[in-house]
């Protein structure tokens, strides 16, 4: 008689929401953080505002029904945004799964029951660039971090692109930026290609 043994999943654990949105905020010098930016008499607070680039924090894949207004908002005061989004519990939890293997530093990922219309973030706002934390922060400074957590979203697409929350959704990423290193030279300025030259 063969008895199978299933070893048991690590609980999941993570940092609130507020550490989160802290430890990332560290990145930078506290003269950059929460950093208010006014259009028309219009205030949205950028959680970083460095160089010419404005970083929102966002705890989950849900996307708020303020993404493309805020995107618009800093764009018109001229900054490129950066929206960087924590998604560690829908790894764990299996609704998002790499597919395949790494090829030509492209990683392609299956979305399962998405919350909402992740091609649309890309069809509809090429100007703004967004991040996935795949993988929880160590603790320790962040600053000096080559922990590879992050992903840049390339390319996405759904089996419906007009609904709002389709069945499935497949996209792409490219690990550049994929440490806290790597984002903050790319936030003071340096190009992804110089990023990625340094890495070889």
């Amino acid at each position: 008689m063969f008895t199978l043994f299933h070893r048991k999943k690590e609980p999941f654990s993570q940092t609130s929401t507020e550490e989160w949105k802290d430890q990332w905020r560290s990145l930078v010098p506290p003269e950059c953080r929460n950093v208010p930016v006014t259009v028309n008499g219009e205030s949205v607070i950028a959680y970083i505002l460095v160089n010419h680039f404005a970083v929102m924090l966002q705890d989950g894949l849900l996307m708020e029904a303020a993404f493309f207004p805020v995107c618009e908002h800093f764009q018109r005061a001229g900054y490129h945004v950066i929206w960087l989004m924590r998604c560690t519990q829908d790894v764990y939890n299996g609704y998002l799964k790499k597919v395949g293997g790494t090829k030509n530093n492209s990683t392609k990922w299956l979305w399962k029951k998405p919350t909402t219309n992740f091609g649309r973030w890309i069809s509809d706002n090429r100007e703004a660039t967004i991040l996935l934390q795949h993988t929880e922060l160590p603790a320790g400074d962040i600053v000096t971090c080559k922990t590879r957590v992050l992903s840049r979203v390339t390319w996405a697409t759904s089996d419906d692109p007009s609904q709002m929350i389709p069945r499935r959704t497949e996209f792409l990423t490219v690990d550049l930026p994929a440490t806290p290193k790597e984002l903050l030279r790319w936030l003071d300025g340096a190009s992804l290609r110089q990023i990625a030259e340094e890495k070889e």
